[in-house]
């Protein structure tokens, strides 16, 4: 009676043992089940640059529904980026009408929709509206940059000049371009013109300054930069802002 007695316990023990490895058995299979699906829908791979409009709203339908997608470099494309692409095609083919549903109510929370909006307005003939959208994101996108910048100059300027390195983009604010441009650009179109020359020069004659101190010292760095990547910045700042006073520091290479 008392081996009986003992036996249940042991029994009941058993079966609870037994059962909690079968519920992590299911849970091991159902993660692995889900990242099979997630490495499935991550090899689903979408080019922005080239994808027509169906190919676009059909990729943005099942972002939407959970879908996970990647660029030809196999980088995340998000939702906004879609929607970004998307509302750009969509203007391209002058389907004005469908644009804002795909921008949506969030826009503020993207710089890229925020300049597809601003570009809207331009193309149906509301430029004043189209300028006070791109001043708001050219003020946050300064404001980032000047956080990432950690307070120095020639950071800023590398950051600024970055869009510029060929030449500044000739564009009107109802272009495609406009989501491509850069910050001095962007504060130019935005009406803010002194604004950005200004800042160009400015931190044009910083790095003008820091690499005449340098001298012809061939590893010469600046704030950690190396002294052909602040080349390179000057020229750009010089190209969009030219220097009235002196002569630009050469752009060696």
């Amino acid at each position: 009676m008392i081996l009986k007695i003992a036996i249940v316990p042991v029994m009941l023990l058993s079966i609870l043992w037994r059962n909690r490895l079968e519920k992590r058995r299911r849970a091991d299979i159902a993660a692995e089940e889900q990242a099979a699906r997630n490495a499935s829908a991550r090899r689903e791979v979408i080019d922005l640059r080239s994808a027509d409009i169906a190919t676009l709203q059909s990729a943005l339908d099942s972002v939407t529904f959970g879908a996970c997608l990647v660029s030809p470099r196999n980088e995340p494309v998000t939702e906004p980026a879609l929607r970004s692409a998307l509302a750009t095609a969509l203007m391209d083919a002058g389907r004005f009408e469908s644009v804002s549903e795909v921008i949506g109510e969030n826009a503020d929370d993207s710089p890229g929709l925020m300049l597809c909006a601003a570009r809207l307005h331009a193309l149906t003939g509301n430029e004043d509206a189209a300028r006070q959208i791109l001043s708001v994101v050219v003020d946050r996108q300064l404001e980032s940059m000047r956080i990432a910048s950690r307070g120095l100059k020639t950071h800023l300027a590398e950051m600024l000049a970055e869009p510029l390195r060929s030449a500044p983009m000739s564009i009107s604010l109802s272009d495609s371009a406009l989501t491509e441009a850069g910050p001095l650009e962007l504060l130019s179109l935005s009406g803010r013109e002194d604004e950005a020359k200004a800042l160009a020069s400015e931190l044009a004659e910083v790095l003008d300054k820091a690499l005449r101190s340098g001298g012809d010292d061939p590893e010469l760095r600046i704030d950690g930069l190396p002294a052909a990547a602040v080349r390179r910045s000057l020229a750009a700042l010089n190209v969009f802002a030219p220097s009235g006073g002196n002569p630009p520091f050469p752009a060696r290479s």
